[in-house]
């Protein structure tokens, strides 16, 4: 099994984040915005340690691990809802 460093479990964590926060503000998390809006996490949590560049490579990467652990739902056609497996998100509030 191939390690995962700190800032990568911080990507995933990002990404896993990105996807409640989105579906709690009442916006469907889908491949438009789940890994910019994880970048943007990932940014703010590395501090001065992870660029813009490096966030979206390690968020890249970490959507690949999580999908192959099946530990979200993320499907490549565009603007189909991503999930967190196996953690029940709160329902959308209403605005």
């Amino acid at each position: 099994m191939r390690r995962v460093e700190y800032l990568d479990r911080l990507a995933e964590v990002a990404v896993k984040e990105a996807i409640l926060q989105l579906r709690t503000v009442g916006t469907r998390p889908c491949s438009s915005n789940v890994p910019a809006e994880a970048q943007q996490l990932l940014v703010q949590k590395g501090r001065a340690r992870v660029s813009k560049a490096d966030a979206e490579k390690r968020v890249r990467q970490a959507v690949e691990r999580l999908r192959e652990r099946k530990e979200i739902k993320a499907p490549t056609a565009p603007y189909n809802d991503w999930a967190v497996i196996g953690q029940k998100s709160p329902p959308p509030t209403q605005t």
